[in-house]
C-alpha cells in the first residue's frame, strides 16, 4: 500500500514540473492515493478483532480509532509547519507566479513529504505479519503498565496539540498565521526559523526514536536477528 501510494504521489510531479497539467489527471492521482490509504486503513484495523479480549472489542476500537484520529490532524499541522522553510510557497500570489523557483521549492517540499510517508514501512516490524502471528502474541498476555501509560498519553498530547494549532491558525489567522512556528513565512524578515525546525525535529525523534527503540535497538544488543521477513 505504501509502496502504491509513492507511486502516485510521484506523479505529482509531471503537474509541477508542467509535464502535463490537467484536473482529470490532478483527480486521478489524488483519488489513487486516497484509495490506497484507505486499504492502509483496513489492513491495519483488520487485526482488531484478533487483539480485542472478548466483551472489550468496542472499547479496543475506540481505543485504535482515537488514536489514529489523533495522528491524522497532526501529520496536517506538521505539514503546514514544514512550509516555514519553503517561504515561497506560503502564499497563494507566489505560488501563481509558477516560477523555477516555486516549482523547485514545491517539488523539494513533495519529495520531502514522500520520504517521510515511504519511512513509515521501517515501523512494520512493531505489527505482526499474520492472523497468527496475532494470535500468538494475544496467547502470551504480555502487558506492560508503561507503554499503556505511553500510548494513552501520546494519542491525548498529539490530539491537544494538533487541536491548539488548528483553533490558533483558523481562530486568530490575522494574528499568528504569519508565525513560522506555525507553518507561516514569518511575521517578519528577522523572525528564527529555530523554533519550527526544533519542534517538528522533536515530533519526527518520537516517531523515529519509538521504533527503533522497540524495533531495532534489540538487534543491536544482540536479543533479536535483523531478517527481512519482518517487513514483508
Amino acid at each position: 500500500g505504501s509502496c502504491l501510494v509513492l507511486v502516485f504521489n510521484s506523479m505529482y510531479f509531471l503537474i509541477i514540473f508542467d509535464v502535463w497539467r490537467n484536473s482529470w489527471f490532478y483527480i486521478f492521482t489524488d483519488v489513487s492515493a486516497l484509495f490506497m490509504y484507505t486499504l492502509n486503513f483496513l489492513a491495519s484495523h483488520a487485526s482488531m478483532v484478533e487483539v480485542a479480549e472478548p466483551g472489550y472489542e468496542a472499547m479496543t476500537y475506540s481505543l485504535i480509532t482515537t488514536a489514529t484520529n489523533a495522528v491524522s490532524p497532526l501529520s496536517a499541522v506538521i505539514s503546514y509547519q514544514l512550509l516555514a522553510f519553503f517561504p515561497l510557497l506560503n502564499d497563494q500570489e507566489s505560488i501563481a507566479t509558477d516560477t523555477p523557483q516555486v516549482r523547485n521549492q514545491f517539488a523539494c517540499l513533495h519529495s520531502l513529504v514522500i520520504i517521510l510517508n515511504l519511512s513509515s514501512i521501517l515501523a512494520l516490524p512493531l505489527l505482526p505479519r499474520q492472523k497468527k502471528e496475532t494470535r500468538e502474541l494475544v496467547a502470551k498476555g504480555e502487558t506492560s503498565n508503561f507503554w499503556g501509560k505511553y500510548v494513552i498519553g501520546s494519542a491525548f498530547t498529539f490530539l491537544c496539540y494538533s487541536t491548539f494549532v488548528t483553533l490558533v491558525t483558523v481562530r486568530y489567522h490575522d494574528v499568528y498565521g504569519c508565525m513560522k512556528i506555525l507553518g507561516g513565512g514569518g511575521c517578519s524578515t528577522d523572525e528564527s526559523s529555530t523554533m519550527a525546525f526544533g519542534l517538528v525535529s522533536a515530533i519526527l525523534l518520537y516517531c523515529y526514536g519509538t521504533s527503533f527503540y522497540l524495533c531495532y535497538l534489540p538487534i543491536l544488543k544482540g536479543e533479536h536477528i535483523f531478517s527481512w521477513k519482518m517487513y514483508i
